[in-house]
């Protein structure tokens, strides 16, 4: 008995499978990045808070954020950061969702980019779909999950994504080439590898240009950005932060070991902790020759479609020309040629631009495949057996490498909770603040301002309260020129932290002026803390509350703040005051006080302090 058999499992449900198997790598990378997430200021992240404070203290100047950094001017990232931290009290924690909105939305753009060349129906976009995720959240680009300062590096990569998913899959509509363009000048601002785009997008269009030796007008378009974006990114740039070039050789050692990192990493994860820097490149390198050896050889035969315009052409091309352009810069300009050497190209988290290369060949296969562009007996290699055997052998292996990396976001959780222990209150040096930042001088900066300001970890933290008892109001005192308002209180415990009492608003609408307020130890050199209250701004028995740096000692020793005022008494600021009762504190001291009226009255103060 003779016919054609049929298979256990429907092509439709096979496929469906392979999407569903597609889903795992996003799960995992949401798992990964919810343990293992560094949730305190630390390393290069700290230097937010100088923008923090001046916002806060409102000595802001928005010009601040397009200063260089390096050989970068990280406009977006500081942007996005500051804005994100003035809202939320710097609480780390919510920076991830724009790590995440980056991932993702980057790997939303490689979904439409394999429908586009593709197709959907079919199993080569499920194979496809399933190794593009694979790449795209890998946990070889660990470095790149755990910390949310590498959203620079992830919203980069999704600004670039969109250009190329735009400008290569509808290369003759001009709207498409302004909309990539904006979206390289956001990735430029992020991070300097947006330029590196640029001129993957001027080579790639020059290439398939009707006329190679002719300018072509799209290619001209984006020549004009790259020298537009350049005039106002370089002036003040400093393009060196390595202290030395490394030779020929090195260059090409670590800009094979950059661009083999993703490929090797997936066939076998050899990080073993979040700060691990492999030694040996033989791997890496191995992965790369054969990555450009299949990527020369898919370039010829992709060539006469290039000039055509085909879009998977221009994904090889481009992917390509972008992944190299960036390990070669990255190697000559960015990286640190110190004791690791070229084992500086293994390092996780440039592996985020060097999966273009592999990426490239990916979609080009796939569309190749999809549309039959080859004869199996005349081009073997890419046989539809033999492709999906070989891609059957990355998947397989890339799970394993998942599994064996999970030690890695184990270790970054237990780092964070480390780190999380320096942020005790005080400047007195802990073992810890080694682990925040090299230099102990920015540790204490960064301390003192975020207990000041109350930010990040030292955010809603729980204060002990004590209220001094008060009798009935008696009047309100004007806080004008007139006078000065003083009130000495003795602290009940130590780490004194903020001070709360009310105003009134006797004027009405009429209130306005400055008032300004200190604090200060009695018999201290100087005052530990002052600052000012716009009367406009205060509501009527509203709690006011002074943030105080934080004083450690504070039990036991008396303190004494200080009012001032500007203007008449019929449009100041008031403070109530009360009679005293058995347990009250000191009595307010008016400047201009007669005899009969000193040392009768007192205001109401509830001192807080951290634990």
């Amino acid at each position: 008995m003779t016919g054609q058999q049929t298979p256990l499992v429907s092509p439709k449900t096979r496929n469906s499978l392979l999407i569903l198997l597609a889903a795992i790598p996003a799960v995992y990378l949401l798992l990964a990045i919810q343990y293992s997430a560094i949730t305190v200021p630390f390393w290069d992240h700290t230097e937010l808070i100088h923008w923090i404070a001046e916002w806060r203290e409102g000595n802001f100047h928005f010009s601040s954020l397009w200063a260089p950094h390096n050989h970068t001017r990280p406009f977006v990232y500081r942007l996005v950061m500051l804005i994100n931290a003035v809202a939320t009290d710097w609480d780390i924690r919510s920076e991830y969702i724009y790590l995440y909105l980056s991932m993702y939305g980057t790997f939303a753009c490689f979904v439409w980019l394999a429908r586009r060349l593709v197709g959907e129906a079919n199993e080569v976009f499920a194979v496809t779909l399933l190794i593009v995720s694979l790449i795209v959240f890998s946990p070889v680009g660990h470095n790149n999950h755990w910390w949310s300062m590498m959203f620079q590096l992830d919203a980069t990569n999704f600004f670039i994504a969109l250009s190329f998913l735009i400008v290569f899959t509808r290369p003759k509509i001009w709207s498409g080439h302004i909309v990539a363009a904006a979206s390289c000048w956001l990735a430029a601002f992020t991070l300097t590898n947006g330029f590196f785009a640029f001129i993957a997008i001027i080579v790639t269009f020059q290439l398939s240009a009707a006329k190679l030796m002719r300018p072509d007008r799209f290619a001209v378009f984006w020549v004009v950005n790259l020298l537009v974006a350049s005039a106002c990114y370089l002036p003040g740039i400093k393009m060196d932060s390595s202290p030395t070039h490394p030779s020929v050789l090195q260059l090409l050692e670590f800009s094979l070991a950059y661009l083999g990192a993703p490929l090797s990493g997936l066939l076998w994860f050899s990080y073993r902790d979040m700060f691990h820097l492999p030694l040996s490149i033989a791997a890496n390198v191995v992965c790369s020759c054969i990555l450009l050896a299949t990527g020369a050889a898919l370039s010829l035969d992709a060539l006469p479609r290039l000039r055509k315009r085909n879009p998977a052409a221009m994904v090889l091309f481009g992917f390509g020309g972008y992944a190299i352009l960036s390990a070669v810069a990255t190697g000559w300009a960015r990286a640190a040629f110190d004791e690791f050497g070229v084992a500086n190209g293994n390092a996780s988290r440039y592996t985020i631009f060097g999966t273009y290369l592999m990426l490239g060949q990916v979609y080009y296969v796939g569309a190749g495949l999809a549309h039959r562009w080859w004869d199996e007996w005349a081009h073997p290699m890419l046989a539809r057996r033999i492709v999906f055997t070989l891609a059957g052998i990355l998947i397989a292996a890339a799970f394993v490498s998942y599994g064996r990396a999970w030690r890695v976001y184990a270790n970054a959780h237990d780092f964070n909770r480390e780190l999380a222990q320096a942020y005790v209150w005080g400047l007195h040096p802990v073992p810890e603040d080694r682990f925040i930042h090299p230099d102990p001088e920015a540790v204490t900066y960064l301390k003192r301002e975020l207990q000041l300001l109350e930010l990040g970890p030292y955010g809603n933290r729980a204060y002990v309260k004590a209220q001094s008892p008060v009798g009935n109001f008696d009047k309100p005192v004007y806080l004008s020129a007139r006078r000065t308002v003083k009130q000495r209180f003795v602290a009940t415990d130590d780490g004194l932290k903020r001070l709360s009492f009310k105003f009134v608003t006797p004027n009405g609408k009429a209130t306005k002026g400055i008032v300004t307020w200190e604090l200060s130890e009695v018999g201290g050199q100087q005052p530990i803390a002052r600052g000012d209250v716009d009367a406009a701004g205060a509501r009527d028995w509203a709690t006011v509350s002074l943030k105080l740096p934080y004083v450690a000692g504070s039990k036991g020793r008396t303190y004494e703040l200080t009012f001032s005022g500007a203007g008449e008494d019929v449009a100041a600021l008031g403070l109530p005051l009360y009679e005293p009762v058995e347990g009250s504190g000191q009595a307010v001291v008016l400047s201009d006080d007669d005899d009969a009226q000193r040392g009768r009255l007192v205001m109401e103060l509830t001192t807080e302090y951290a634990k």
